[in-house]
């Protein structure tokens, strides 16, 4: 199994962050568009600002009913689906990215406080996992149900929702930018998140989900899911 080496690099200073705040917001007023850095990347915005940028992987994107599912990871459907139980050690991450609505170009203005899209990042770190989750603004790249597909994203923020004891959180709060490409493959997209979702609801004993519709999906588990007692919990 490839491992992946986590390095969390300073590269956004409070300054720069006002003046991105200050440019959105001007963009904002004239319902402009905005180019997104070309690498996609997290980035903490405490006192000791870090990046965690995601390595070239696998990307992939299906069409669910009204909205756009993006999955991205440097762990392949493979490892993730043959990844079960306690026991198990990942050195990696999926992020799951759920297009809402799309903007239309001269038309909708770019509200610093809008989103259209669901953000999920999940981090695995040997043992551990961390869950970050939250919201942002993007720009769709394409035409749905095109080969590729994509969503530059401008605008967001992230935070850690559920973790392991032992998982260090070196992101909250957090924010997402760049360019994300995908290629239509609805079946491995599917694979991705249910594995995903399956490896860290063994992990942390109760069910999590990554995917379309995460909040309602988790309120919904919560609502009439005990928690798990054993590492081979399936969801249905």
């Amino acid at each position: 199994m490839r491992s992946h080496s986590f390095k969390f690099q300073t590269t956004l200073s409070r300054k720069n962050c006002s003046k991105l705040a200050g440019f959105l917001s001007v963009l904002w007023i004239c319902g402009c568009g905005v180019s997104a850095p070309e690498r996609l990347e997290f980035t903490s915005l405490g006192d000791t600002p870090r990046t965690f940028p995601t390595a070239d992987g696998y990307s992939t994107y299906s069409l669910d009913l009204a909205n756009t599912s993006f999955i991205s990871s440097d762990l392949s459907s493979e490892q993730l689906q043959t990844t079960t139980g306690d026991s198990a050690e990942l050195f990696g991450y999926v992020l799951h990215v759920e297009l809402l609505w799309i903007p239309l170009a001269g038309k909708t203005a770019i509200d610093p406080e809008a989103t259209n899209i669901s953000i999920r990042l999940i981090v695995f770190s040997g043992h551990e996992v961390g869950i970050y989750g939250g919201g942002g603004f993007a720009w769709p790249k394409g035409e749905p149900g095109e080969e590729e597909y994509g969503v530059d994203i401008v605008g967001s923020n992230a935070t850690l929702l559920a973790a392991t004891n032992g998982f260090k959180d070196l992101l909250s709060p957090a924010q997402l930018s760049g360019r994300l490409r995908s290629k239509l493959n609805e079946a491995q997209t599917k694979q991705t998140r249910r594995a995903a979702s399956q490896i860290v609801t063994n992990a942390l004993k109760r069910v999590q989900w990554v995917g379309p519709r995460a909040n309602e999906m988790q309120k919904q588990a919560l609502n009439t899911t005990p928690e798990v007692d054993n590492s081979n919990f399936v969801l249905r």
